[in-house]
């Protein structure tokens, strides 16, 4: 694209978006919303997107915001959550539980109520993992648009409403971020911190790590942190252009997804939403009683979405993102391992090709 084109092009698919949806996420915020930055921008630049503008983030941006999230989300580990994951392998037994639960109970809905064929259906209904779904959706005769839409519009739910849903039941965190988070920290510090996290968060992407990005960040910013090398913290004002521009990625699915498409899949993704939350609620209460963990996080650890969206989700909430983002990362692996067999089982040979 001619450079002429270009700046102009990146203002209204980027630049547009995020200050629509850096308005949304004030206005939840000035409602005392949970999560607010993030979910409103979210919830106005879909809106924008579904309205048939055309939103997209950058790669490099969005490389960099999950790096600075992941730097963000590391800040909150202390050696108290060290000593609290001998309680994780229960939980993360129950993933082996879960997993399958969500894939029946969404398949089922699917196909017997909204009369979706058995392939789209069981893509559509994988817990994330969504590149690693869709890649595996295009070698079938799944339906592509269907399962991307669905799995998409799942997400926002997720982000949008989980928060609130939380929050109204009373077992959320503080809902504000941890004390200290908007903090500076000495300068030296702080530039230690951005460049040993963002190294090692890269090259978690260049090894293909899932949520690269973000996990590698957080592990790194976690170790300074809970060894106590570093005290400094990201301050408050970049966090938030770093939600809002989350938002704005999620958002950025729904380009060029027409009305009349997505009138048609909305009930089958409000369903297969509700469908999904259920059997997480019923395994999380179950986890959460045995292993003696909160429930919220437990809820977060088991939510069905992405890492990056679940993690960025527990620390605004003040629920564990070291938890949260792990029990997510086992998750994807045991998908990329188990889904070729899986799909195998329940859709025969080919996969319906």
């Amino acid at each position: 694209m001619p450079a002429a084109a270009f700046l102009p092009d990146l203002l209204k698919r980027f630049a547009l978006p995020c200050l629509v949806g850096g308005a949304g996420g004030y206005v939840f915020h000035l409602l005392g919303m949970p999560a607010a930055w993030m979910s409103g921008s979210l919830v106005v630049a879909t809106l924008l997107a579904l309205g048939g503008a055309r939103v997209m983030v950058p790669e490099p941006v969005a490389t960099a915001t999950f790096l600075l999230l992941g730097t963000v989300m590391g800040s909150a580990v202390t050696p108290q959550t060290l000593r609290l994951m001998m309680s994780w392998p229960i939980s993360m037994a129950g993933l082996a539980v879960l997993v399958p639960a969500i894939v029946a109970a969404i398949t089922v809905y699917l196909v017997r109520i909204e009369r979706l064929d058995r392939q789209t259906a069981f893509f559509a209904s994988i817990p994330g993992a969504l590149s690693y779904v869709m890649a595996m959706t295009l070698s079938s005769r799944a339906d592509a648009r269907s399962v991307a839409v669905i799995q998409s519009f799942r997400l926002v739910l997720l982000v949008a409403a989980l928060p609130g849903l939380l929050s109204l039941a009373r077992i959320g965190g503080t809902q504000a971020p941890p004390a200290g988070v908007a903090g500076l920290g000495p300068w030296p510090e702080l530039l230690l911190l951005l460049v040993v996290s963002s190294g090692f968060g890269l090259a978690m992407e260049r090894l293909k790590v899932p949520g690269g990005a973000t996990v590698g960040a957080m592990l790194a910013s976690a170790v300074l942190h809970a060894t106590g090398v570093v005290t400094a913290l990201v301050p408050e004002p970049v966090m938030i252009v770093g939600f809002i521009v989350i938002g704005v990625l999620i958002a950025a699915r729904f380009a060029g997804t027409s009305l009349a498409e997505l009138r048609r899949l909305l009930r089958a993704s409000v369903g297969a939403f509700i469908a999904g939350i259920a059997v997480t609620l019923v395994v999380a209460v179950a986890v959460a009683f045995i292993a003696g963990l909160p429930l919220g996080k437990v809820i977060l650890a088991y939510a069905p979405g992405g890492i990056e969206a679940m993690a960025i989700l527990a620390f605004v909430l003040d629920m564990d993102p070291a938890f949260v983002g792990a029990h997510h990362i086992v998750r994807f692996v045991g998908i990329a391992l188990l889904l070729p067999l899986a799909a195998r089982l329940v859709l025969g040979p080919d996969r319906g090709a």
